[in-house]
């Protein structure tokens, strides 16, 4: 596996790089968030690990460069900031997890290795499509259709992640454990609270699209009590 950090505190980068050479990975290292997009675009990594302040730019918008570039490999981002605001931001910005500094080492390769179990989407199909509900993997795009037209879901990453996981699993049950671990790659790592917001989020989503778009028999999250979810059409 070959990884991208991107990390200007050279100590930190340094010990980072020659425990993940000592696991088995193959690390690069840049110092800054241009250089850090130079490499990330050019090459192709298994994962990114990406500093929140960056010089020569921040980690948000990089990892959101990356994204618009159509890299999909996971990012592992480290930030010194505490708030849930940042954090959020991040996530938002197309990250996959979070590690908070300082951490254990043995914590940054635990969320490494359950990221980057996820199958990569090339592996998969990239348009799937649940009644009027279109997800277009390659531009990460989710649409509803209906009579009074298109509607786009504009969703957050966990959110997106989340409705694929569903969309590719269509009328399975899946339980909470399993959404954890297939949207952010370890149930370990994941509160109930965190799982709960998302999933009533993309509800949330999914009703608005339904309105707008007029879609009859639109997918909804169905909550199966004491097993899980499943995504159903005309769900409540």
């Amino acid at each position: 596996m070959w990884i991208l950090l991107i990390e200007d505190e050279a100590r930190l980068a340094g010990s980072i790089r020659r425990g993940l050479e000592e696991e088995g990975y193959r690390v690069d290292v840049a110092s800054d968030a241009e250089a850090g997009e130079e490499r990330a675009l050019e090459n192709a990594y298994d994962a990114f690990v990406v500093d929140w302040r960056l010089p020569r730019g921040d980690g948000k918008t990089l990892v959101e460069r990356i994204r618009a570039a159509g890299k999909d490999q996971p990012v592992l981002m480290l930030t010194a900031l505490s708030d849930v605001e940042h954090r959020v931001a991040g996530l938002d910005a197309g990250a996959d997890d979070y590690l908070p500094k300082p951490f254990a080492f043995e914590e940054l390769v635990a969320r490494l290795r359950a990221l980057l179990r996820r199958p990569p989407l090339s592996d998969q199909e990239r348009t799937v499509t649940v009644g009027p509900l279109t997800l277009d993997g390659e531009r990460r795009k989710v649409t509803m259709v209906g009579p009074k037209g298109e509607a786009v879901l504009n969703l957050r990453p966990k959110e997106y992640a989340m409705l694929e996981v569903f969309m590719r699993s269509a009328d399975a049950v899946l339980s909470r454990t399993v959404l954890a671990e297939r949207v952010w790659g370890d149930a370990l790592f994941v509160t109930d609270n965190a799982l709960d917001v998302t999933v009533s989020g993309l509800r949330q989503r999914l009703a608005d699209a339904e309105k707008t778009s007029g879609a009859e028999e639109a997918p909804g999250i169905e909550t199966i009590r004491g097993v899980g979810y499943r995504l159903v059409p005309g769900a409540e």
